[in-house]
């Protein structure tokens, strides 16, 4: 949790993390999912497969996994150099999956009943698959939001 935390932007943590959304509680559903999330910005979104790899990526736009080992993979752009476009495809979602980055390969897919994904290179993050198949099962997924107290 410290590592993910000071990853994190300072802005977002002056506030309280709030959990919107995991499949224990709330079903594997991307309806529901969207409906839970819909209005909240930043996200950070945390995907714990069933062989122990986690997998992040929030709205400040930066991939990281923290296991088998902790690794960061901040947007190619963030230096402020010009990017193709396919470096600036960060998230894409519809009715039957949801996508993390893209151009030459998608760092994050996940299929409709949040079950299944895979991860490949991608030149948004420039990052390597999150895990060796490059196929995962999905054990958890959980969508935190953050808010000040009111």
């Amino acid at each position: 949790l410290l590592t993910l935390w000071s990853w994190l932007p300072v802005r977002i943590t002056m506030y309280q993390p709030i959990l919107l959304y995991t499949t224990e509680e709330h079903g594997c559903s991307l309806t529901t999912f969207y409906v839970r999330v819909e209005q909240h910005e930043p996200t950070l979104l945390m995907i714990k497969t069933c062989n122990n790899e986690a997998y992040f990526g929030t709205g400040e736009t930066f991939l990281f996994s923290l296991y088998p080992e902790r690794a960061k993979y901040p947007w190619v752009g963030m230096e402020g150099d010009k990017v193709q476009h396919g470096a600036e495809l960060f998230m894409a979602a519809d009715s039957k999956m949801i996508t993390i980055g893209g151009g030459e390969g998608q760092a994050i897919w996940m299929d409709e009943n949040i079950r299944y994904g895979k991860t490949d290179r991608c030149a948004t993050f420039n990052n390597p698959p999150l895990c060796p198949s490059g196929d995962f099962e999905i054990r958890v997924l959980e969508v935190y939001g953050f808010a000040t107290d009111h």
